[in-house]
C-alpha cells in the first residue's frame, strides 16, 4: 500500500534545477508543502494572493519553530512569489507569449536568468536558517544591503 513517491520528501533535480521560485519551494520538503496547501493555503483569501502566501508561509515558519531568523525568510517568500509572478506578467504582455514559449536567445537568456535569481533568492533566504536568529540574519542581511528584498520590489 506505500511506496516511494508516499515517503519522499525533496525532488533534488526539481529544486536545483527548476527555474521558477515557486517551484523549487514546492519540490522541497513535499509532504509539509502539500499539508499547507491542503489545511493552510486555500483557506485564505483568493483575491489576495500576497496575503494567502504570507498566512501559508506563517504557517509553515510556525511548523519549523520558533525561530526569528527563519520567520523573516519564510515571511519574505511572498515578496519573491509576487515579484517572479509580476516579472513573468509583464514578460508575456511584452513578447506575446509565456516565458516557457519564447524561443531564442531571448528565451534561452531570460529563463536562464530567472533560475539564476531563484538560486541567489534561496541562498539569501536560506541564512535564516543557518543563523536562525533574528538579529543575526538581519545583521547578515544588512551586511549585503538588504539586496535580495530591494530586487522583488
Amino acid at each position: 500500500q506505500w511506496d516511494f513517491e508516499t515517503i519522499r520528501t525533496v525532488d533534488p533535480w526539481g529544486t536545483e534545477v527548476g527555474r521558477r521560485f515557486r517551484g523549487g519551494l514546492r519540490r522541497w520538503n513535499m509532504t509539509v508543502q502539500w499539508w499547507l496547501a491542503q489545511y493552510v493555503h486555500r483557506r485564505g483569501p483568493r483575491q489576495y494572493p500576497i496575503i494567502r502566501n504570507a498566512w501559508t508561509m506563517l504557517a509553515s515558519a510556525y511548523w519549523h519553530g520558533l525561530h526569528g531568523g527563519q520567520h523573516l525568510a519564510f515571511l519574505s517568500v511572498p515578496l519573491w512569489l509576487a515579484a517572479e509572478a509580476a516579472a513573468e506578467k509583464a514578460l508575456e504582455r511584452h513578447f506575446g507569449v509565456p516565458l516557457e514559449q519564447l524561443g531564442g536567445w531571448k528565451g534561452s537568456l531570460l529563463r536562464g536568468g530567472q533560475w539564476f535569481l531563484k538560486m541567489r533568492a534561496f541562498e539569501y533566504l536560506s541564512m535564516g536558517f543557518v543563523l536562525r536568529g533574528a538579529a543575526a540574519t538581519l545583521s547578515f542581511w544588512a551586511s549585503v544591503h538588504f539586496c535580495l528584498h530591494l530586487l522583488p520590489l
